[in-house]
């Protein structure tokens, strides 16, 4: 992962946001790890939202589907990008499996859509077919202000200790959540 992170640094120090429009091409004409490395260095850009939307508009005008549309998806959401909402509803037309719907939700609750927090909720609670894939919804509910999202996944704990991770991740972006924890979850993340 190191290494991963050097050359993120080094391409954003010295390509900056000339490098946007070839990492565009890698997000969404590569291997899921090629994209995955192109969003993480298109996080850091944080100027391409823009580009993101257009070149995600143009596949889904073409009815074209990649494995990057859904790194785009997560991109636009971690990076807030306006007007982004319609364009990822649009991409819930391409999606095949329960993964792919969890990430565009995802990216939608990111973006403020509490819709997207309902949807979340009941793949978390009542699919009883997504059992393996509760740590991936619960990390797209990281962003949810809501208490009883928090409880919902404290609920899931004894079956995924890794759980854990997600109810810290939304302690610390909400505070207020570290009340809801027993005492001995409490006392770990004091730690």
């Amino acid at each position: 992962m190191e290494e991963n992170e050097k050359l993120i640094n080094r391409i954003v120090e010295e390509l900056g946001n000339k490098a946007v429009p070839k990492l565009i091409g890698f997000l969404f004409d590569s291997d899921a790890k090629t994209a995955e490395l192109a969003s993480d260095i298109l996080k850091k850009l944080e100027t391409s939202c823009t580009e993101i939307k257009e070149e995600l508009l143009k596949r889904l005008k073409k009815g074209e589907k990649s494995v990057g549309m859904f790194y785009a998806a997560d991109l636009l959401g971690d990076m807030e990008c306006p007007n982004s909402k319609d364009l990822l509803y649009k991409l819930l037309d391409l999606v095949e499996d329960e993964k792919e719907a969890i990430i565009i939700y995802g990216a939608l609750l990111k973006l403020g859509e509490k819709e997207a927090e309902k949807y979340l909720m009941y793949e978390l609670q009542d699919d009883p077919y997504m059992k393996k894939s509760t740590f991936d919804i619960a990390i797209s509910l990281v962003p949810s202000d809501n208490p009883e999202v928090f409880k919902a996944i404290l609920e899931k704990v004894e079956e995924n200790e890794e759980l854990i991770e997600v109810l810290q991740a939304m302690c610390n972006r909400h505070p207020a959540f570290f009340q809801l924890l027993p005492d001995e979850l409490r006392d770990r993340f004091r730690e």
